[in-house]
């Protein structure tokens, strides 16, 4: 899967641009606002420290590593 597509400018140049991703609604902290996961449909995408990536299904809990409060995601729009 590639991350890149080219395109021309308007002088026909082909150049690389980096391809745009759906983005979900942000998951973000109730106390300090910090960014926990993004929410896809019924699915939350939560990735930390480079290598650390997983997917959960809603209803989701996390602890937020800024603050410490403990935050829960029940439906598909962000809480």
């Amino acid at each position: 899967m590639a991350r890149h597509e080219q395109t021309y400018t308007s002088q026909g140049i082909p150049i690389q641009r980096r391809r745009q991703r759906p983005r979900g609604d942000d998951w973000l902290c109730s106390c300090c606002g910090r960014l926990l996961g993004c929410i896809h449909g019924h699915d939350v995408h939560i990735r930390f420290q480079r290598r650390h990536e997983y997917v959960a299904t809603l209803p989701a809990s996390a602890t937020c590593k800024g603050c410490g409060t403990l935050n829960r995601a029940r439906s598909a729009k962000a809480d």
